[in-house]
């Protein structure tokens, strides 16, 4: 099979969707209709308004293991800096530039095609694909938490579809945001003595982080490194001669595993008593969470499924496969609360994910789909 006769085009289908948060609907359209010209059965599983996830399955042989196979068909928008149209697939120098190409609908097309190889030559396999594409992942992971909270999902394996150079990855982070709220105390800017700024004491708690996320050196994952702590929103102020009285800090914790988010959320609060006792009379508080895709997950280097992984890609590309992870979220937390052992796979690199430009080699396509038949092969075999 010329694999990227068929890869390619499929990719420039997927790319052509506009499938940023909310939109997923048409892309969902075109793999339900996909999977069902493979001969799958479908599932359409709405999570929100017209917001589906696609959850299409074949048993081969007399049945045995259960394999799921993870990505998502939502993208970030398309920031300036543009040299070709992002929903466009342009093939130059050995690149597939386009939106998505390589996060995530790179892994979906390596998915579907490995799907289609092994279901044309399925001899000596016996056991379950499910495939399933899903809305949201980029925002908070709607779309996979609700297939784990509404689905009967009992799968012996999972492969999560994220860019990985097409190696078998094993772990990844997790984040948690928290909001603190300042409640100061207004006044004339010209007597800011007889008030409280909010961002005063907003500029005290940024010490406080940064000695957080200097202590967090401690907290270290063989793998995935430290866990880290930084404030990435802020927002203040009324005008410009009034001392401001409330304020609003947002921190994104990256969280490595084995980390108990409890004690996290312990540390947090600890820094607004801090706060509180610098400057008498302000009210601290973490005010809520926002929904991030999830904690931190992983799979153990000896464990079966990433010994099985490592040998099957290895057969394919030729290299030795050793322990790695990405730094950001990926859906397989969802999918190891559930009991089932991931890795993560995928073609191209999140240097280039969420960035202008964005491409996948060719050579890595290729090779994805490749490793992904043989891992889904390893696990059925």
């Amino acid at each position: 099979m010329d694999i990227l006769s068929e890869a390619l085009p499929l990719l420039k289908e997927l790319v052509s969707y506009p499938s940023v948060e909310g939109k997923e609907a048409q892309v969902g359209l075109f793999l339900e209709q996909y999977t069902r010209n493979l001969g799958m059965q479908v599932e359409k599983q709405f999570v929100e308004n017209d917001r589906a996830n696609v959850l299409a399955s074949v048993t081969l042989g007399s049945g045995g293991k259960t394999v799921v196979l993870n990505s998502h068909m939502d993208v970030v928008p398309p920031a300036d800096g543009w040299e070709t149209d992002p929903y466009t697939l342009t093939v130059k120098d050995g690149r597939a530039y386009g939106r998505g190409s390589t996060d995530a609908k790179g892994a979906l097309t390596a998915f579907l095609i490995a799907v289609k190889n092994i279901m044309e030559h399925p001899e000596g396999l016996n056991g379950t694909i499910l495939f399933t594409a899903v809305v949201d992942e980029e925002t908070c992971s709607k779309g996979t938490r609700f297939m784990a909270a509404h689905s009967t999902i009992n799968a012996d394996f999972g492969i999560v579809g994220e860019p990985t150079l097409s190696n078998v990855y094993i772990c990844h982070k997790g984040s948690i945001r928290p909001v603190i709220k300042i409640k100061g105390k207004s006044a004339h800017a010209s007597t800011p003595e007889l008030g409280i700024s909010a961002v005063r004491v907003a500029s005290y708690l940024s010490n406080l982080v940064d000695e957080m996320h200097e202590d967090l050196i401690h907290i270290h994952h063989p793998i995935l490194g430290n866990a880290s702590v930084a404030i990435t929103m802020l927002k203040a102020g009324v005008k410009e001669n009034v001392l401001p009285d409330t304020c609003e800090l947002v921190l994104d914790r990256r969280i490595v595993p084995g980390e108990n988010e409890a004690d996290i959320k312990a540390s947090f609060e600890q820094l607004c008593r801090r706060a509180e006792a610098k400057f008498p009379g302000a009210v601290i508080t973490v005010d809520r969470y926002i929904v991030t895709t999830g904690p931190a997950s992983e799979v153990k280097p000896d464990s079966p499924i990433a010994q099985k992984a490592y040998a099957a890609c290895e057969q394919v590309t030729g290299i030795h496969q050793t322990p790695k992870g990405v730094d950001c979220n990926t859906d397989m937390n969802h999918l190891i609360r559930l009991g089932i052992p991931c890795v993560i796979i995928g073609p191209g690199t999140l240097k280039v994910a969420h960035m202008p430009n964005e491409y996948v080699e060719l050579a890595q396509l290729e090779t994805a789909c490749k490793v992904m038949e043989s891992v889904i092969r390893a696990f059925l075999t």
